[in-house]
């Protein structure tokens, strides 16, 4: 509904979710508008309307003006929706042409009374359901998920399966940020639902880490039966998002509190991790904490990964380590290690005050420590004309006492 009289359009066959739907057609209906007064609108809650706004946006049917407050104005559907709409019509012309190809084809061809075994099986979304359930009846082991809202739709059809399936095997399902909960409370506690703050990008069912089930939103439906697709499809599809996603309750608890974006941050640590190693490179000044944050975070490094670079002497690691401080600040930047006066020049793009935020510069100082070597900085200076930071630092052996 848009208010409390009129019906929204249903847009599932372009790929929108039904408050996608509602926002979309709220905003066609009465223009410019600010998200609280969509959300009043179009009867999507508050605390959701600006994730669909964003997802709508990202989609191209949105788009933003002014900055206080931020007015969201809808993009005309002939400059979106209709090329989706030519596209079908071409793609639908070309299956017509296909089709007459292969009632020629079986016309003309003797068929083997023999049937050869397929890798892989295309069907429609209509004769797949009936197969959707074949695969469910035989599956007892596990079920891994990773499905945007329109796949979320199409595996939702055997709730009650995957429910009853869940008491003995091990079911996972991860989603996208802007499903629907209402469709995620129909699965039974025990399925392990989480969401990704990623947008996903492919649709994907595994079943008992045999059968692989790929899901387009064209309606082409992809069995392939071979389990080294099935690994790969689990270590680089499956695992990718559920390392880096929430228990669904969880998510909505954090959305429905205002933290939406922290989901997206939670998914996309590494700039979380950029962040805090950059608060902490712009904090720290004192050399013995740089010392001492050094010496832990090798000691760490050695013990979590068991790595054996930091057992060995300060010559070695050095140079390894440079390489490694280069890399993460980029191409401009150089290290180099005088042997005979003991200095250690990095230059570096001026990206931040304080030190370079790179965790490799605080590795430096912890191999020197454990090196029983001094780390003194010398010099620590920006040079605005040049966009240059130079941090210069005398690596030396402890003067016997």
């Amino acid at each position: 509904m848009i208010g409390s009289n009129d019906e929204y359009i249903s847009l599932q066959e372009f790929g929108l979710s039904e408050y996608e739907s509602k926002v979309y057609t709220t905003l066609l209906k009465n223009g410019r508008m600010k998200v609280k007064d969509i959300s009043l609108k179009s009867g999507v809650p508050r605390t959701k309307a600006y994730g669909v706004v964003k997802s709508l946006s990202e989609k191209g049917l949105v788009e933003f003006s002014g900055k206080e407050p931020l007015y969201c104005v809808p993009v005309p559907p002939e400059e979106v929706l209709s090329k989706r709409l030519e596209d079908e019509k071409k793609r639908f012309k070309k299956m017509v042409l296909v089709y007459k190809k292969l009632e020629e084809l079986k016309n003309e061809t003797k068929l083997p009374t023999d049937i050869e075994e397929r890798k892989y099986t295309v069907y429609s979304m209509r004769t797949f359901q009936k197969r959707l359930k074949e695969i469910l009846e035989n599956t007892s082991k596990n079920v891994y998920a990773c499905l945007n809202w329109w796949g979320l739709n199409v595996l939702s059809e055997h709730v009650e399966k995957i429910n009853i399936l869940s008491k003995e095997a091990n079911v996972k399902i991860i989603v996208g940020l802007y499903n629907d909960d209402k469709i995620i409370e129909k699965f039974d506690s025990t399925i392990d639902i989480r969401v990704t703050g990623k947008s996903i990008d492919v649709n994907i069912i595994l079943f008992d880490e045999k059968t692989t089930v790929l899901l387009e939103e064209s309606g082409k439906i992809t069995e392939i039966n071979n389990m080294e697709v099935c690994k790969l499809a689990k270590e680089i599809i499956i695992e990718k998002y559920y390392k880096k996603s929430l228990s669904w309750k969880k998510a909505y608890q954090i959305i429905q509190l205002g933290g939406e974006d922290l989901i997206t941050l939670y998914s996309g640590e590494e700039k979380v991790y950029e962040a805090f190693v950059q608060a902490v490179a712009e904090t720290v000044f004192d050399e013995e904490k740089v010392y001492q944050i050094g010496e832990r975070f090798v000691e760490n490094l050695t013990m979590m990964l068991q790595l054996d670079l930091f057992n060995k002497g300060f010559e070695v690691q050095q140079p390894i380590i440079s390489a490694l401080i280069s890399e993460s600040l980029g191409k401009d930047s150089t290290t180099r290690f005088d042997q005979l006066t003991r200095l250690y020049t990095l230059e570096a793009p001026m990206a931040s005050k304080g030190l370079p935020a790179t965790v490799w510069f605080f590795a430096l100082a912890g191999s020197a420590k454990r090196s029983e070597m001094t780390f003194k900085i010398l010099q620590n200076t920006g040079i605005q004309a040049e966009g240059k930071h130079i941090i210069q630092a005398k690596i030396e052996k402890k003067p016997l006492t």
